[in-house]
């Protein structure tokens, strides 16, 4: 990698470069540096390491592995960042090769790959084990997210009707649905980059409500997902100005994928029915027929 490119690179970047070769410990302090990277100018070294629960030389070696001499270099580097997230911000920098296309994809495919190298697979499992036991699902997505909230809800709809989008529309207000939110309720935020400040509120209160909160997100996610329940984060880095969402797409079509493990012969009853409710009103063609549906291994068969 060019040092010129590697000083352009944002410290969450660095972090997802290296991620596969930091220790245990030094994981954890990437963990609090991830969550503190929008304020990370506002704290000291050894605050960062007292919170990871390391020491003053780990916390040295860790930035000195992402390319910064010291901690003051990061800090100040970040500072100098502060914009970052804005397309406009990019605009003027945007090199030739982000308008091929081949670069477009070999971008997406490095997302993809760094993603697999980085995210807990075992959380992925714990996120649909809430899914599929949800009474309710409530799907948060503002700005570069309401799409993918849109898509989560739409294959969601095909396991149960009781599957919401917040928020409903732009003049909706979100009091009357959080008041609804119960225990036995999940909710599914989509908190891909720049997230409205909302998010937080909304996370709390369904953490009040002893509700489980999946949050889907982008490496660059601070405090906010420290208090969701399970937090899967996504490479969204584009080849041009804009964020990729091809990871997190692939995620949400996985974790909906594996739901249909899950939910065997109670899914292909669902599914049987939608499928005369469309024969009915025509509202598809061609049509499938019901017969051709087939069967969904049950959790027993897994």
């Amino acid at each position: 990698m060019e040092k010129e490119h590697h000083e352009d690179m944002q410290i969450d970047e660095r972090i997802m470069n290296a991620y596969a070769k930091l220790t245990p410990r030094e994981k954890q302090l990437a963990e609090v540096v991830l969550r503190a990277q929008s304020s990370l100018s506002s704290y000291t070294a050894a605050e960062l390491a007292d919170t990871a629960g390391v020491s003053a030389a780990t916390a040295a070696r860790f930035f000195r592995r992402l390319g910064y001499s010291t901690y003051n270099e990061a800090r100040l580097h970040s500072r100098r960042k502060a914009g970052w997230g804005s397309p406009f911000e990019h605009l003027q920098d945007t090199p030739q090769q982000e308008g091929d296309f081949h670069h477009h994809v070999a971008q997406d495919s490095e997302n993809l790959s760094r993603t697999l190298e980085t995210i807990d697979v075992s959380q992925i499992e714990e996120a649909v084990g809430y899914l599929a036991q949800a009474r309710r699902v409530w799907i948060v997505g503002y700005r570069n997210s309401r799409a993918l909230a849109q898509y989560a809800h739409m294959l969601l709809l095909n396991f149960s009707s009781d599957v919401h989008l917040l928020p409903r529309d732009a003049g909706a207000s979100l009091g009357e649905d959080l008041a609804s939110l119960r225990s036995d309720d999940v909710v599914l935020v989509m908190a891909m980059r720049r997230r409205p400040r909302v998010l937080g509120g909304i996370v709390t209160i369904a953490r009040e409500a002893g509700a489980p909160v999946i949050m889907i997100s982008d490496p660059t996610l601070g405090e906010t997902g420290a208090d969701a329940t399970v937090c899967l984060r996504c490479q969204n880095k584009g080849a041009g100005i804009f964020d990729s969402m091809v990871v997190p797409i692939s995620l949400i079509n996985h974790l909906c994928a594996r739901l249909v493990a899950i939910k065997g012969a109670e899914l292909k009853e669902r599914l049987a029915g939608i499928e005369r409710l469309h024969e009915r009103v025509d509202d598809l063609s061609p049509g499938v027929s019901v017969q051709g549906l087939p069967d969904f291994p049950s959790t027993s068969d897994q």
